[in-house]
């Protein structure tokens, strides 16, 4: 009893000491009274940032001692990503009471976006930014992870959840492991749409005489000129023959091989040291001919696609198709789905960072997980590589690139934050042969702030109208996205506008974009403008009041002649006649890296000397010798499903 007293009185004596230095410092209450009012000004605050698709608006409230609550009052990020990742940033601030927390892998910019309209509200409640920047939570890695399945598949983007599929649907047990906090890669921030011809959806398409001009040109030409892709050219010939002499030339014409001339032609590119590349025959001849097989396949799936066709920016032809749902979330989902049901473990936040080879052989791959836990995991028969591209590394864009003059650090990007490379970087590691790695897409008609697809308004290319801050057309806006890109960096600022009406501006009966954006909100925040007149829609652009009234004029007369003087555009829509009218500014931004590991038609990787890598296989942007040096708009969604559907068949052979 003596000593607890006695431990009692010593506690006393150091309060009271405490409390006599807090006095003798000039302060009227205890010093650790002192420390706690020091924190925060109690209340409520809001703050806003910059998403990826927008403003991202916060609530902080806070009481004397701590961040009580966060509140996300409106955003326009990514519906399964960018909410994803905000979500556990917010409760990872409040949990640990710092803002010491890591950007979510993929979702940088809403991570970023959340972090920094914090930051402010503890601003407003005159908190210490700098001394919660400090403040680390505790690490909470678990122990180490070992499994095994017969098919690893790294990435969960488009080319990794088809892989996963079809690997699951040919007998194999699946580990599919994703870096980010969740599925959907660059498909999930594509456009969605998907090249293929299509008689049953085509016949829907009235054949116009610029594109019935295009076909009879192929008459005149040698096959020789093609290269490699010669035969196919014969082919398509036989078939512009055959069509012509029907006497029933008003249905749109395609098929298989007009696909795979398209994609030649549009990919063809001299680079700035002189070198030439083109898509490599059979694996282009691959995708065409595959392309209408795989969209039944993931129609039965569940993917709901629209029975109308048009042609995506850069696309050269009215073949592409676009899912009902806002996206690429229209195969996503259905693909993720089915993967489940069928028994795939999906790992999120699990970063794949080196290739186990065993005797020559691909036989598994070393990962982390966010919290730092350590995942091994064991592939019995292949491992198929769907990590994209590179298109979100600066440093990596500035090394490779030889087609542009210029490939600043600082250029933005419509890429997911995760494309950074990392399997063409494990792939090299472990033998594989990359190529066309010079060959770097820029997408003209991105947002100028933040890079995205999103956060704007047109329909098809034969629709859209390019301007620029003069009001003056710069460029056939029906030509291949480098040709658009280019001319687009010529302008001032880099800066353009897409021009369009009520009945081209592709918005949904529920005043949607295609994205899913509202469009209204657009409006609000001026990523779009509207008028009811083109005098009122130049003057908010800062032109000449009658600069687009006698621009659109002078192209709707181009309508009417059906031949563009200017500029060549040779395949136009409806004219630009009803109101309201639209102006998107845009930018030109990073989209796709072509190049990549080299793989052949059963998606194996290939080595130096053209031999495949036992056990490892790819497909989606990781690969490289499709697109050679330019893609053609709707032909990645395309590739990235074919490839991953025979990806994850050919792994599932592998013994």
């Amino acid at each position: 009893m003596f000593k607890k007293k006695k431990r009692l009185i010593s506690v006393l004596m150091v309060f009271v000491l405490l409390l006599m230095a807090g006095c003798s410092n000039g302060n009227s209450k205890d010093a650790a009274s002192t420390e706690t009012q020091a924190l925060f000004k109690e209340g409520t605050y809001t703050a806003e940032a910059q998403g990826n698709g927008g403003p991202v608006k916060v609530e902080v409230t806070f009481t004397a001692t701590e961040i009580k609550d966060i509140k996300i009052v409106s955003h326009t990020e990514t519906t399964g990503l960018g909410d994803a990742a905000m979500e556990k940033i917010r409760l990872s601030i409040l949990d640990d009471q710092t803002l010491a927390v890591d950007a979510v892998a993929g979702a940088t910019n809403s991570s970023n976006a959340i972090l920094k309209a914090v930051e402010d509200c503890v601003k407003q409640a005159g908190g210490d930014v700098e001394a919660l920047k400090q403040k680390t939570a505790d690490s909470k890695s678990g122990e180490a992870i070992e499994k095994s399945a017969d098919v690893i598949v790294i990435g969960g983007g488009g080319a990794g959840l088809a892989a996963a599929v079809s690997a699951s649907e040919n007998g194999s047990s699946v580990i599919l492991i994703e870096k980010s906090i969740a599925t959907g890669g660059n498909t999930i921030r594509a456009g969605g749409q998907y090249n293929t011809y299509d008689p049953e959806r085509q016949k829907n398409v009235e054949m116009n005489q610029s594109l019935l001009n295009e076909l009879k040109g192929y008459m005149d030409d040698d096959p020789k000129d093609y290269g490699d892709f010669a035969p196919t050219f014969e082919t398509l010939q036989s078939q512009i023959k055959e069509y012509l002499n029907s006497g029933d030339t008003k249905i749109l014409f395609d098929s298989p091989e007009l696909h795979a001339i398209h994609a030649y032609i549009g990919g063809k590119r001299t680079d700035l040291q002189g070198n030439t590349i083109t898509g490599n025959y059979e694996l282009v001849t691959t995708m065409t001919q595959n392309a209408l097989p795989t969209l039944k396949w993931i129609e039965g799936l569940g993917a709901q696609i629209n029975n109308q066709v048009g042609t995506v920016l850069g696309a050269l032809w009215p073949r592409s198709h676009s899912p009902l749902q806002h996206t690429g979330i229209g195969y996503l989902k259905p693909l993720e789905d089915t993967a489940v049901k069928q028994g795939t473990e999906i790992m999120l936040e699990t970063k794949a960072e080196e290739l186990i080879m065993e005797n020559g052989k691909v036989v598994g791959v070393k990962a982390v997980k966010s919290d730092g836990t350590q995942v091994t995991l064991r592939a019995n028969k292949g491992v198929v590589m769907a990590t994209g591209g590179f298109g979100a590394n600066p440093e990596m864009r500035q090394k490779y690139n030889t087609y542009w003059p210029e490939m600043p650090l600082t250029m933005k990007t419509t890429n997911t934050p995760a494309a950074t490379g990392d399997g063409i970087i494990m792939g090299e590691k472990s033998g594989a042969q990359l190529t066309g790695m010079g060959f770097i897409q820029l997408m003209p008609s991105s947002h100028p702030e933040t890079g995205s697809l999103a956060g704007g308004v047109w329909g098809s290319a034969e629709t859209q109208v390019f301007v620029n801050k003069d009001g003056k057309r710069f460029v056939n806006e029906y030509a291949e996205r480098d040709v658009l890109a280019s001319a687009a960096l010529q302008q001032e600022d880099q800066l353009f506008y897409i021009i369009c009406d009520k009945n081209t501006a592709g918005i949904t009966p529920e005043g949607k974009n295609v994205w899913g954006d509202d469009v209204e909100k657009l409006v609000e925040t001026k990523s779009i403008y509207r008028a009811d007149t083109l005098e009122d829609l130049a003057v908010q652009l800062g032109m000449d009041k009658n600069a687009l009234v006698d621009e659109i004029s002078k192209y709707n007369s181009y309508i009417e002649q059906g031949a563009d003087p200017e500029f060549g555009k040779s395949n136009f829509g409806s004219k630009l006649e009803t109101a309201p009218f639209y102006a998107t500014p845009r930018s030109p931004s990073v989209h796709h890296t072509m190049g990549g590991l080299a793989i052949d038609t059963s998606a194996r990787v290939l080595d130096e000397n053209n031999k495949a890598i036992p056990g490892l296989y790819a497909a989606g942007e990781v690969t490289g010798g499709i697109h050679a040096g330019n893609r053609l708009g709707g032909n990645a969604i395309t590739d990235i499903l074919v490839f991953g559907k025979i990806a994850g068949e050919s792994a599932s052979q592998m013994k």
